[in-house]
């Protein structure tokens, strides 16, 4: 092939493969089988005319295998480079669910709106990537697949590895700056192929941030999906999970009308209480249980500990887990 592939090594239908040399086919992916499992769950029914768009698809591997699972495929790619690759596959593969469009991934709201957004090796290569988050979710009718790098709080062996910036904040998040590259003609920028597009450094954003602005841009399951890893342990105590910092997050949303359950930071209880209680202020106690001396002084202490556990940041992250213990004791109840 004229223009070498890099990074993907898809099987065509003609018995080739786009990169032998890899010795393993992109269909035999652990992120592949992970989102593959996770869209068995979500769409019991069949993924038959579901949409879905990997945006910046690098050279269509992973575009061409959701077509090859029925899905109506759509691969974003801005480097002429990659798209020529994608391009190629296109042709050698008998899809007509399969679909390419050469353009940044920064103007994805142009594209229309796709039941499934997959995002794999891109956010991280983002100077405004909560920017972009907003627009995706604005677009995404149920569920959002996002592979990537996160940063950490801590001193991790990733920010040495990758060069990341000291903590700090940025679109309203916090996070460390990844340097992509120096100054670069244009020739030199379409041969880095595994870099940004137009932004010299990207943004990080912390695990902790990024799972919150998941959730805040509409999606009301987040959660992270661990079968990426073939040896978990193995993967989180000395592989790539640790050493990188790299993470599978999944945002689902909830079909229009369905029930939503509490908002964020709203008490649910198992059973509704006979009468509803403030987060800041103290109920009065029962009439039938009246009280007095030590143990007046004791439940007023009580409560303020109450007051002060709900109205924090951890007690309204927790609402949702929360809500859904609650609902489980319920079902099991009748």
């Amino acid at each position: 092939m004229e223009n070498a592939f890099t990074a993907h090594n898809i099987r065509l239908d003609d018995g080739r493969a786009t990169l032998p040399s890899l010795r393993w086919t992109i269909d035999r992916s652990t992120v592949l089988r992970a989102a593959r499992t996770l869209l068995g769950v979500v769409y019991p029914e069949g993924l038959a005319g579901k949409t879905i768009v990997d945006v910046g698809c690098l050279e269509g591997g992973y575009t061409t295998e959701f077509a090859r699972l029925g899905m109506t495929a759509t691969g974003i790619e801005v480097r002429e480079s990659n798209f020529v690759n994608c391009m190629y596959v296109k042709e050698h593969v008998n899809l007509d669910n399969l679909r390419f469009i050469h353009d940044d991934a920064n103007n994805i709201e142009h594209h229309g709106k796709f039941d499934v957004f997959f995002i794999n090796g891109l956010l991280y290569h983002l100077d405004k990537p909560r920017e972009f988050l907003e627009k995706a979710a604005k677009n995404c009718d149920k569920v959002l697949i996002l592979q990537t790098h996160v940063a950490n709080a801590g001193i991790s062996e990733a920010i040495k590895r990758h060069s990341l910036s000291e903590i700090c904040e940025h679109e309203g998040l916090r996070g460390r700056w990844y340097p992509e590259y120096e100054a670069l003609s244009a020739e030199q920028l379409e041969r880095m192929k595994w870099h940004s597009w137009s932004n010299a450094k990207s943004f990080w954003i912390q695990k902790e941030y990024l799972i919150d602005l998941i959730r805040h841009i509409g999606f009301d399951l987040v959660f992270e999906q661990f079968d990426f890893m073939d040896d978990v342990v193995a993967e989180m105590t000395g592989g790539f999970y640790k050493t990188d910092d790299r993470v599978m997050l999944v945002g689902v949303k909830r079909a229009a009308g369905e029930d939503r359950g509490p908002s964020a930071g709203e008490f649910w209880y198992p059973f509704p209480p006979a009468t509803s209680v403030s987060a800041t202020a103290s109920p009065e106690p029962p009439a039938t249980a009246p009280v007095s001396g030590q143990d007046a002084l004791e439940i007023a202490a009580l409560r303020q500990e109450i007051a002060l556990l709900r109205g924090s940041t951890s007690w309204k992250m927790t609402a949702p887990l929360r809500a859904l213990i609650g609902r489980w004791r319920l079902a099991r109840s009748r």
